[in-house]
């Protein structure tokens, strides 16, 4: 259990959210009836530098079952594409210097560098396979300090260095960021991407908290942990991806900020105050209470409910909620290492979506749209299809 906070050291952590036992979110099972490890979901901020931050902390996430596969995921992939031509048009000569991205996957966004000296940098054996298999350069190992000079001493410091929802992932924020500022050029750029914590607040993002999920970022938060290790955010970008994400390019030398940053700087000012974290737990509770009778009102009508979408944060909502097979029949999802085994503590088996008849052949079905950050291409890409869609409040559409 963190006693301290992960970018600080400030022992001054409140919890303002309890979503109680869960599993780890990616440790699909093989069987229905596999018994799944829990671990407490308890969510704290910082009251010195208002990181907000899981309390527990659970090793060895990123193993050999690790089944997050970046490509497997169409809107994903050209989020990554057309994130990369932006960075090659503004920095194309900073990717002479050398490129790493640290939490490369499976190098969908990483492809796109493949020209230019380039490294990438994963923990989890599988994924950064894939990559290999590519044609990527892959260093599998965690990063920190210690893997950043490794790379340094064999291939010297890096014009850009991508870091794109890994922050969250790392039980010691500062090591990571000191990492990058020792593998960074003093000319090179780092562009970070995080979840946006006034989006989640917002938008009462609870299932994006789970164990693979320990760090949750507002510039503010974000800024006073990489100002501790020589890194200055010059540039920011408030992006559609994971409900809302938050995009800084980083540099060695304190330039002048953009319009964007100092704007963003002022519109966080409601989080100094305790009363931003404290009504999540309530609403997190009406919310589970909401979707659990929109569920039962489908069963009452003799309507089969089934999920779309396997992404880790159907682990944290369907234990929160205490929804297992009983409730949703079956999961589809396009991720070929996810289809065949089951959402943990659910007994729910995960199935190819081409395995699922049509509309028309098949028992009236409405969908728990669990992959909700991208509702807009699911719902167009299937008119006919009934769907409950869970957050940020419950909804029969």
């Amino acid at each position: 259990k963190r006693a301290s906070c992960s970018a600080c050291g400030s022992p001054d952590l409140e919890q303002f959210l309890d979503l109680g036992l869960s599993p780890i979110a990616d440790a699909y099972t093989t069987t229905p009836n596999e018994m799944s490890p829990t671990y407490p979901l308890q969510v704290a901020v910082c009251g010195k530098c208002r990181l907000v931050q899981l309390l527990e902390v659970v090793d060895d996430l990123f193993g050999t079952g690790y089944s997050f596969y970046s490509s497997a995921s169409p809107p994903l992939s050209a989020y990554h594409a057309s994130y990369a031509a932006d960075a090659l048009l503004a920095y194309r000569p900073l990717a002479h210097l050398g490129v790493v991205e640290v939490g490369c996957n499976d190098g969908d966004f990483l492809r796109h560098f493949a020209n230019f000296p380039h490294l990438g940098v994963d923990p989890a054996e599988g994924p950064a396979a894939v990559a290999a298999d590519r044609g990527l350069q892959v260093m599998v190992t965690s990063f920190g300090l210690g893997a950043a000079h490794e790379i340094r001493d064999r291939i010297g410091r890096q014009g850009l260095i991508f870091a794109n929802h890994v922050l969250a992932h790392v039980a010691d924020v500062g090591d990571m960021l000191a990492g990058i500022s020792a593998l960074l050029s003093g000319v090179g750029l780092a562009m970070i991407e995080v979840q946006y914590l006034p989006d989640m607040l917002v938008n009462n993002g609870f299932d994006l908290v789970y164990h693979e999920h320990r760090n949750f970022f507002s510039l503010t938060s974000l800024e006073q942990a990489l100002v501790r290790h020589g890194l200055y955010v010059v540039n920011a970008k408030l992006t559609a991806r994971q409900g809302g994400s938050l995009r800084v390019t980083v540099a060695k030398t304190p330039y002048a900020a953009s319009a964007v940053v100092e704007s963003l700087r002022a519109s966080e000012r409601w989080l100094d105050s305790y009363s931003a974290y404290e009504g999540m737990q309530g609403r997190a509770e009406r919310i589970r209470e909401r979707l659990v009778s929109l569920i039962r009102d489908q069963h009452n009508l003799d309507n089969k409910v089934a999920m779309y979408g396997a992404p880790a944060k159907a682990t944290t909502l369907l234990n929160f909620c205490q929804l297992s097979v009983d409730d949703i029949a079956y999961c589809v999802d396009s991720t070929p290492a996810k289809q065949g085994r089951h959402i943990p503590g659910t007994g729910i088996q995960i199935l190819a979506p081409e395995l699922i008849l049509p509309p028309e052949l098949r028992p009236s079905t409405v969908y728990v749209l669990a992959a909700h950050n991208y509702a807009r291409e699911i719902m167009r890409a299937n008119p006919e299809t009934r769907w409950i869609l869970p957050l940020p409040a419950p909804v029969l559409l």
